[in-house]
């Protein structure tokens, strides 16, 4: 079935988009988790009741295990202060303290044990700048290049993250992302470029972040898909029409400035378009905000 088609029948009265949700979120750096747990509300929760969000914290590999008192007391802490207040009570929550060194297939093995329909796994920029991250993609995009020997190009421990990326992304059987931190304080003003057809699964977290009373959306179609297939105009219109005016449409015949990627707080992402952006020489590239890149199960 063509992406537009499933995206058709998703939002077909709206009941595929609100059913309860089960995420994952892993993490090593507390504040990054913190974002993208709350992140994870606005893109994916629609529904609260029955929805489960499953934390996952990993140690630092160069910590010392923590004494089980100071585990609980972790946990405790992550619970109070991840959840927003409003949503206490609403759904089910679990934390999860890790000092596994094989990230990939601890979260593979969490999200299939807490059953899990979204995963999605947090990085601090200052574990991996989105640099680093661009740069790799684009060193991928050329099937001669072995990923080993464009792993050694970076740190070590980048390296070890890239690789453990690679893994996640690509073995996971349910919709994954990656989250980049670079300072993000609130989601509110999000870019949105569809650079490849595949990108427009991403139109079903647009859906849900539009119902946000506090969002700004800047969809960019830099392809013109939305223009030329009917279909997609007629559900993109449907998103628009829920938003209440939070969602707008970049006029292409205007260049995109870096003044306005400097007043975004995320860009939201496909697979296919984040290849393909890494790929492209734009300036305001320099100044992108925080990252979620997401890979549906069905592209």
């Amino acid at each position: 079935m063509e992406i537009v088609d499933l995206l058709l029948k998703r939002f077909d009265g709206e009941s595929e988009l609100r059913k309860p949700a089960s995420a994952l979120v892993s993490f090593s750096h507390l504040e990054t988790g913190k974002k993208l747990a709350r992140l994870t509300y606005q893109i994916a929760m629609a529904r609260t009741e029955r929805s489960s969000l499953t934390l996952l914290y990993f140690l630092d590999q160069r910590q010392e295990l923590l004494p089980q008192d100071e585990i609980s007391v972790t946990q405790s802490k992550i619970g109070s202060d991840f959840i927003p207040k409003t949503e206490k009570g609403k759904i089910t929550f679990r934390t999860f303290i890790s000092d596994q060194e094989n990230h990939p297939a601890e979260i593979m093995r969490m999200a299939a044990e807490q059953g899990c329909n979204l995963v999605l796994r947090g990085i601090s920029c200052e574990e991996l700048h989105i640099r680093q991250i661009e740069q790799y993609s684009l060193l991928r995009r050329d099937p001669a290049n072995p990923v080993t020997a464009i792993l050694a190009q970076f740190p070590k421990e980048q390296a070890v993250i890239l690789q453990e990326l690679t893994v996640m992304m690509g073995q996971n059987k349910v919709p994954t992302a990656l989250f980049v931190d670079n300072g993000m304080q609130e989601a509110n003003h999000i870019f949105l470029p569809v650079l490849g057809k595949s990108d427009v699964h991403t139109f079903t977290y647009l859906y849900h972040l539009a119902q946000q009373e506090q969002a700004e959306i800047m969809v960019w179609d830099a392809i013109g898909i939305i223009e030329t297939e009917p279909k997609l105009q007629k559900l993109y219109q449907f998103i628009v029409k829920k938003s209440d005016g939070r969602v707008h449409l970049w006029d292409n015949d205007r260049k995109i400035e870096e003044s306005f990627i400097r007043k975004q707080d995320l860009m939201m992402i496909g697979v296919e378009g984040w290849s393909r952006l890494t790929n492209t020489p734009l300036p305001w590239k320099e100044q992108l905000p925080s990252l979620l890149i997401i890979k549906d199960n069905n592209t």
